[in-house]
């Protein structure tokens, strides 16, 4: 989060195109724990200055919001950060084309917002969308936006936020055999078959 012009901003990232996941997408500055990493803010913090140059001392940490596991198994702990008006983003090119600043207050219009109920391995899932000139904030990150709204800050959006049951994640990361080429899941399980 910053404040510039009087206006509570976010500050956002497109991925490079380069990168093999989530290439070209938008998304808050983070990344995989590294063995260096001493803790979950560790890495926040280490993958926000090699993503967009901002340093750990410029940053104030607010708080963390719940963890949250992505469609694809990923443990999220996201972290809220107050940056200095005067920072100048200096992105990495190999991992971020572009670094933007939308209002928090663009989140909260409905002509902003759209949502599609979407089947993730024979799940319900809900998908937010953003649009910001050129960007679409979608997935994770708008999620995390929406969750930053309701629970951070205990700001109501104009539309409605509709939350599906979500899926068993825990039992179901328990039988993912962790190969992200097959997808599928250990047959030893009674309540899961290899290809859900």
């Amino acid at each position: 989060l910053l404040e510039r012009e009087g206006e509570a901003r976010l500050m956002l990232t497109r991925r490079s195109d380069q990168l093999r996941s989530h290439s070209g997408q938008v998304s808050f500055p983070g990344g995989k724990e590294d063995e260096r990493d001493r803790s979950s803010l560790d890495t926040a913090l280490r993958e926000t200055r090699e993503e967009i140059g901002l340093e750990s001392k410029d940053v104030k940490i607010i708080g963390c919001l719940d963890q949250i596991i992505s469609l694809h198994f990923y443990l999220v702990t996201p972290f809220v950060g107050l940056i200095p008006e005067d920072f100048i983003p200096n992105p990495n090119s190999l991992e971020t084309e572009s670094v933007f600043e939308v209002p928090l207050n663009f989140f909260m219009k409905s002509e902003h917002h759209w949502s599609e109920e979407l089947n993730h391995r024979k799940f319900p899932v809900i998908s937010h969308h953003f649009f910001f000139k050129q960007y679409d904030i979608w997935g994770m990150t708008a999620k995390l936006i929406l969750r930053l709204l309701e629970v951070g800050l205990e700001h109501q959006p104009e539309y409605q936020v509709h939350h599906l049951a979500a899926p068993p994640w825990m039992e179901l990361a328990q039988h993912f055999d962790g190969t992200e080429e097959s997808l599928s899941f250990h047959t030893h399980s009674p309540n899961w078959n290899r290809g859900i």
